[in-house]
């Protein structure tokens, strides 16, 4: 093996160790009245008819955190139909990687959350 070759494959190995993704790490319950914005959605994840889990990039943050959002469902508010209104949004965001935000804000009551989606300025072509 020529002396090359040798010095060639630490530095293809330390480079493909870099790049080797991460394990998820585990679902982690969101902080009331704090603005979840993801800049890329990876996965939309339905528990429960009343908790979703959001995994995705964050804006201004480098590695995909997940996010796990609870609903009571004891309330007179109609939890289903705004979880689904939350799940087409998400998916806007997994089908379009970075021409919108998806943000999710748990409010003070169990009941209370909001999603939003918003289109990302549009990049010009060079």
């Amino acid at each position: 093996m020529s002396l090359r070759r040798i010095l060639h494959t630490p530095a293809v190995l330390l480079s493909l160790l870099t790049l080797a993704p991460t394990a998820p790490s585990a679902a982690e319950p969101p902080q009331t009245n704090v603005p979840y914005v993801f800049v890329a959605v990876d996965s939309y994840n339905v528990k429960q008819t009343n908790q979703f889990e959001v995994t995705g990039l964050l804006l201004g943050e480098g590695t995909p955190r997940t996010i796990l959002f609870t609903a009571s469902t004891t309330s007179a508010v109609d939890v289903s139909q705004h979880l689904s209104r939350c799940d087409r949004m998400a998916l806007m965001a997994m089908n379009k990687p970075g021409a919108y935000r998806f943000e999710v804000v748990k409010g003070i009551y169990s009941y209370e959350f909001s999603c939003r989606l918003t289109r990302t300025a549009a990049i010009p072509a060079p």
